[in-house]
């Protein structure tokens, strides 16, 4: 009995450690672990299921990378897998990627010949450029660096050489991408030279909740690279000579153009161009200020046909060419700044009055001072010119003296408030609206005055890929090149 008794107190030990079987959810907790278990430790180890990115549906896939911040993310996700390349390769993924992007700001800034962009919006470096510089210096054995003679968008023109020029690379500086185009057919000693494309690589349209935002590619852009060739032993001309290399045909051709009035050869800066509404401007030096403009799409094309005539045994292309005098206009004489936010402006420090001029050509009888404009159907005119404010007032004072060597670098791409001087050897911000400034370089490696805009977009803008006989003898390749961001 003592013995009966021992082993039914185990038992009611035991079963009192044990959980009431009146418990289902810890039961079904404990029975569904255990069946796992047992469940698990029986399957082969070549039959465990694994989440695997890989096996998502495309599109589940697209809806995830399509998210990613930028575009340098993309790049580097592209390295992943040949699938994910091309996946993302796809214009319909670029299209969704580039609508989910329409809230983020676009990065604009500038950049001069040497590569300087003073902002510091795409790199740290003051000359972001130069590392791609020497990666062409490397490749083509060139001397020095090259100098950047013209921009559109976040494509670069490029050249070896600052005279006689020859050589010449596009790139765009975001995906290390570039594309060397043959020797123009002569070389000259000094050649005004432009960059344009008729288009940019994709256009957004912000819609409402209904329709939404929409994204067209424009994959067939077209680049035109141009060269103003004037007649030899001629101070005046009626007519100059262009070279126009073309990224469908990847050749440069020769056409004669005539200007809608007689120009001067030395009159038109060599280092100063750029692209506004499918027109390439050069400017005048200063004694001469004027502004020649050029549509490189209207030359040799067949829609220009009736627009050609014979003058002896030249061939005469009576293109689409605009000629823009300032000269008994009613206002000062400054120079061109160039393009912001799709119209000329023109801008100039004004040493006596230690003021800053402003003004805007613009399409138009809106008031203001009309100009001479040879050519075209539109007239133009002067909008008034604003003086910004005085940078030696009670509000701001630089203290700018006569010996200071005080110049106009440029407006903010992004405000039209701030705009930017160079003193000397140092830039200082100005914002036109709070009257403050700011130094923001020293000693600053600055040696053209000139800044070219420079845009960052959503999604890069490849280089043109040329025919193959277009490529330049003793090259090795010519289609672009890949490699790291560097912007």
């Amino acid at each position: 009995m003592r013995g009966m008794d021992g082993t039914s107190a185990r038992k009611r030990r035991n079963r009192s450690l044990s959980p009431p079987a009146s418990n289902p959810i810890h039961h079904l907790k404990t029975s569904k672990t255990s069946s796992s278990s047992s469940a698990a430790s029986r399957r082969p180890p070549s039959k465990l299921v694994t989440a695997n990115i890989e096996n998502l549906p495309e599109h589940v896939l697209v809806e995830i990378l399509c998210r990613l911040p930028c575009y340098k993310f993309v790049s580097q996700c592209k390295s992943v897998s040949k699938r994910w390349c091309t996946l993302m390769s796809n214009p319909s993924f670029i299209g969704r990627f580039l609508c989910l992007q329409m809230e983020r700001p676009i990065i604009r800034t500038m950049i001069n010949a040497e590569g300087v962009e003073f902002l510091n919006k795409t790199s740290s470096l003051s000359k972001p450029l130069t590392p791609l510089f020497r990666r062409l210096m490397s490749i083509y054995s060139l001397e020095k660096e090259p100098i950047v003679v013209g921009t559109y968008n976040d494509l670069v023109l490029c050249c070896a050489t600052e005279y006689e020029q020859r050589d010449y690379y596009i790139w765009n500086p975001c995906t290390i991408q570039w594309a060397e185009l043959p020797p123009p057919p002569r070389v000259y000693e000094y050649t005004p030279v432009g960059f344009i494309c008729d288009l940019p690589y994709y256009n957004s349209k912000t819609g409402d909740q209904e329709s939404g935002d929409t994204i067209k590619l424009n994959s067939e852009y077209r680049c035109r690279v141009v060269r103003i060739i004037f007649p030899p032993d001629q101070e005046f001309s009626c007519t100059l000579g262009v070279q126009i290399f073309s990224s469908e045909t990847g050749e440069w051709t020769e056409s004669i153009v005539s200007p809608p009035t007689a120009l001067r050869y030395e009159s038109i800066d060599p280092s100063i161009s750029f692209a506004c509404n499918g027109m390439l401007y050069w400017m005048g030096r200063r004694r001469n200020f004027f502004i020649f403009g050029l549509d490189p799409f209207m030359v040799n094309s067949s829609k220009n046909s009736t627009s050609i005539s014979t003058i002896g045994n030249n061939t005469i292309d009576r293109c689409k060419c605009r000629l823009i005098e300032f000269d008994n206009c009613g206002c000062e004489i400054i120079p061109c700044v160039g393009v912001h936010r799709g119209c000329l402006r023109m801008s100039e420090y004004d040493f006596v009055s230690r003021a800053v001029f402003v003004a805007d050509l613009i399409v138009g009888e809106q008031g203001g001072w009309m100009v001479k404009c040879h050519g075209g159907t539109s007239r133009l005119c002067i909008k008034d010119m604003v003086r910004i404010y005085s940078l030696g007032g009670e509000k701001m004072d630089l203290q700018i003296d006569e010996e200071n060597l005080c110049i106009l670098l440029a407006f903010d791409p992004d405000d039209d408030d701030i705009f930017y001087l160079r003193v000397d050897e140092d830039i200082f911000m100005c914002n036109s609206f709070t009257s403050e400034w700011s130094k923001i370089a020293e000693k600053s490696p600055i040696d053209s005055p000139f800044f070219y805009p420079f845009v960052l977009p959503w999604w890069p803008t490849p280089v043109p890929r040329l025919p193959q006989h277009a490529q330049p003898t003793g090259t090795r390749n010519l289609f672009p090149r890949t490699g790291q961001n560097a912007l």
